[in-house]
């Protein structure tokens, strides 16, 4: 079994050659969006407690700063892109949209987690898987065929674009109130301290950065402030990934050439979030899956996601664009990497077992393969008659 160093360094080894095989697949068009990231996790299982156990059975505990960090840097890429100049170019409907459509979708899910019985904080992390939609397959796909209605395309982008930001609001908050608390701080003190010192460390990197252009001297500070970030999280007791959204809020909505630094953390962001895959896989263990977080996360909320489509179809309407394809809300079922870090997060607290992850993953990869049937098949297949524009 490798322990210690040892297996932080064969993380990091498996974590390097796992961006490298997605670079590969990517310049040759074979990747898969979404799916690639369930394949990190189960080669993780394949390694650890689930398959050859060469990882130690307290792994997440043993290579807990290296957790906190990628789940940093991944709060650190969602506050980058929340950039409010984008924001104010949309239309006050696409905005209302974008932001309510997946809130209501997580806070239905949550209420009917807790009607159904279950643990407060296992509602709370579903009522968050629930709220984040993944655009990367549509995305994908837009880059290499037309779409069968344009406006449908942009608008199922806007919403699964916007629904990471209140998202991790959601996880965080409610994280850092119900969850756990820092040493000496009571909840509600761990979260203002938390976002008071997220605050300053964005503009303290605003100001480090000042002049600098060369992406490795950025990229090195960021891993240097996001490192101190996990850090201030792990002793104010704030959920790491809130944290660090709000300092990188901060640097894209101060800072003056805020895509700079966005492109210099894109570079290690594939590392990064293979890393917190493969840990997360060689952490879990064979167990019944849990039926209650399966059915939750694919009836419960496939069905406010139908609902929601429903009701993106209707406001559009009224603003004269017309979606010409059934079903828009099937769109937004794919839920990629940023719900399994919530996952990874909530087990870092000690609020996640192997039958939750087993039926959380057993979700996200239906919901997955529903919404990519009905993306290629639907919205990029045949074109419609009419096509609006938003």
């Amino acid at each position: 079994m490798i322990k210690g160093t040892l297996a932080f360094v064969v993380v990091l080894l498996l974590a390097l050659l796992g961006a490298a095989a997605r670079r590969w697949l990517g310049h040759h068009r074979r990747n898969l969006p979404g799916l690639q990231s369930f394949a990190t996790v189960l080669i993780g299982a394949a390694l650890g407690g689930a398959g050859l156990r060469l990882f130690p059975d307290d792994l997440l505990v043993v290579l807990r700063p290296v957790v906190l960090l990628g789940l940093a840097w991944i709060g650190l890429l969602i506050g980058l892109q929340f950039d409010l100049r984008v924001l104010r170019g949309l239309e006050a409907w696409q905005r209302r949209s974008g932001f309510l459509i997946p809130l209501a979708t997580g806070a239905l899910t949550g209420l009917a987690s807790m009607v159904t019985g279950v643990d407060p904080h296992v509602a709370l992390l579903l009522a968050a898987l629930a709220t984040v939609a993944s655009p990367r397959l549509i995305d994908h796909l837009s880059r290499s065929r037309p779409p069968a209605d344009r406006a449908a395309m942009r608008l199922l982008l806007m919403v699964s674009s916007l629904s990471s930001a209140p998202a991790v609001v959601l996880f965080g908050v409610g994280s850092t109130t119900f969850m756990w608390s820092g040493e000496g701080f009571a909840p509600l003190a761990s979260l203002t301290i938390g976002t008071g010192v997220a605050v300053v460390l964005g503009y303290a990197t605003i100001l480090l950065l000042h002049g600098e252009s060369e992406e490795i001297h950025v990229l090195a500070l960021l891993v240097g402030v996001m490192a101190l970030t996990a850090g201030a999280a792990a002793l104010t007791g704030t959920e790491p990934m809130l944290m660090a959204a709000v300092s990188g809020a901060v640097i894209a909505n101060r800072s003056r050439f805020p895509h700079r630094i966005l492109r210099a953390a894109h570079a290690i962001e594939t590392p990064m979030l293979t890393a917190i895959l493969l840990l997360l896989g060689a952490w879990w263990r064979l167990s019944v899956p849990s039926l209650a977080a399966t059915l939750l996360l694919v009836v419960a909320r496939g069905a406010v996601v139908l609902a929601g489509g429903r009701v993106l179809e209707w406001v559009a309407a009224r603003h004269r664009v017309v979606i010409g394809v059934r079903l828009p809300g099937t769109g937004l079922l794919p839920q990629g990497p940023l719900a399994l870090a919530f996952l990874v997060s909530s087990i870092q607290m000690g609020h996640g077992t192997a039958s939750l992850a087993g039926g959380v993953f057993a979700a996200l990869i239906l919901n997955h393969l529903a919404g990519s049937i009905w993306t290629r098949r639907v919205l990029f297949g045949t074109r419609t008659a009419t096509q609006g524009e938003p």
